[in-house]
C-alpha cells in the first residue's frame, strides 16, 4: 500500500515537473518578447507603406526601399489607382523558424473608384478627387468626373526575418483569406440579465447618459472613487434597450444607446454599467463595454 502510494505520489511530481518545463519552453525571455513586438510592428509599418499609393511610381518605391532596400523595391510595381490606409493592427504572429516570423495584419484602406452610375450626387465627405475631363464636341464645357472613397478591410501576412543581428522584412505582404470570428453567444453577467427596471431608474440613466456624452459634470450620478468621467462631444440619440439583473433594484445593467455627434448620426453604444442604489437614489459605481451577444 505504501510502495504504491509512492508510486503514485512519484508519477505526479513527474508529471507536474514535464507540465511545469512545457510552460517554462513555451514562456518567452525578455529578449525574445522584444524580438516579437519588434517583428510585429516592422510588419505593420510596412504593411502600411505598401498598402498605400497614389500614382507616383518613384515616390512609392522610396518609401518601400526603407524596409526592403532599392533592388527589391523597384522590382515592386506600382499598383494602378489610389489608396489610403485608415488604419493597421497586427491580429497575430507566428515563429516560422529560430529568426523568422509572418505576421498578420489586418488593414482598413479606403480607394477612390468612381461612384456607381445613376447616383444623384456626392456627399462632399466622401469625394476623393474632382478633375476636368476633355472638352466633347460643339465647344462645351469639359465635363467634370469625380472620384469617392470606398473602404475596404484587407488581411495580410508580412515574412519578417534577423539579418545581422537587426530584424528586417523579408518579402513583399501577400494577400490572406479574413477568418470570420467564432460563433456563439459569449458567456457573461450580461448574457443573465433578462429584467426592465422600473420607472425611477429608466429616468435615473437618460439623465446620466445625457450629461455623460455631453461632457457635463456627472458627479451626482456616480458612486464616489468610482473614476467614471464624461466623455463630451457626443449628444444621446435615443435608447433602444435597458435589461437589468433585478427590476427594483438593479446591479447590473445592459444599455444599448445611438448616440450623434457633428458629422456622426445613430452610432451604436452597448454598455454594462454597475449601478448601487440605497433609498430610492441610484449610482453608477463603473461604465464599461458590453458584450454583442
Amino acid at each position: 500500500m505504501l510502495l504504491g502510494s509512492f508510486l503514485l505520489s512519484a508519477r505526479a511530481a513527474a508529471l507536474a515537473a514535464r507540465a511545469y518545463e512545457t510552460l517554462a519552453a513555451k514562456a518567452y525571455t525578455p529578449e525574445e518578447a522584444a524580438l516579437r513586438e519588434g517583428a510585429a510592428e516592422l510588419a505593420r509599418a510596412f504593411a502600411v507603406e505598401w498598402a498605400t499609393w497614389s500614382g507616383d511610381r518613384e515616390e512609392y518605391a522610396a518609401r518601400l526601399a526603407r524596409f526592403v532596400g532599392k533592388d527589391a523595391a523597384g522590382r515592386a510595381q506600382l499598383p494602378q489607382g489610389v489608396q489610403q490606409v485608415a488604419s493597421a493592427s497586427v491580429v497575430s504572429l507566428r515563429r516560422d523558424g529560430q529568426d523568422a516570423w509572418t505576421a498578420s495584419v489586418l488593414l482598413h484602406v479606403r480607394r477612390a473608384v468612381k461612384p456607381p452610375s445613376g447616383s444623384a450626387g456626392v456627399p462632399p465627405e466622401l469625394v476623393a478627387a474632382r478633375a476636368q475631363g476633355t472638352a466633347p464636341p460643339g465647344g462645351m464645357q469639359p465635363q467634370e468626373t469625380v472620384s469617392v472613397w470606398k473602404d475596404a478591410v484587407l488581411l495580410v501576412e508580412v515574412p519578417v526575418r534577423v539579418a545581422g543581428g537587426r530584424l528586417a522584412v523579408a518579402g513583399l505582404p501577400a494577400l490572406a483569406p479574413a477568418e470570420p470570428p467564432p460563433e456563439g453567444k459569449q458567456e457573461g453577467a450580461a448574457t443573465r440579465l433578462s429584467a426592465a427596471p422600473d420607472q425611477a431608474f429608466q429616468t435615473f440613466l437618460r439623465q446620466f447618459l445625457d450629461f455623460y456624452y455631453r461632457g457635463e459634470d456627472v458627479r451626482n450620478f456616480v458612486a464616489e472613487g468610482s473614476g467614471v468621467k464624461p466623455l463630451g462631444g457626443w449628444n444621446l440619440a435615443e435608447i433602444r434597450e435597458v435589461k437589468a439583473d433585478d427590476q427594483a433594484n438593479p446591479k447590473l445593467v445592459l444599455v444599448e444607446c445611438a448616440v450623434s455627434a457633428p458629422g456622426a448620426a445613430s452610432v451604436t453604444q452597448r454598455l454594462l454599467l454597475e449601478v448601487s442604489s440605497s433609498g430610492g437614489k441610484y449610482l453608477v459605481r463603473a461604465v464599461r463595454p458590453a458584450p454583442l451577444n
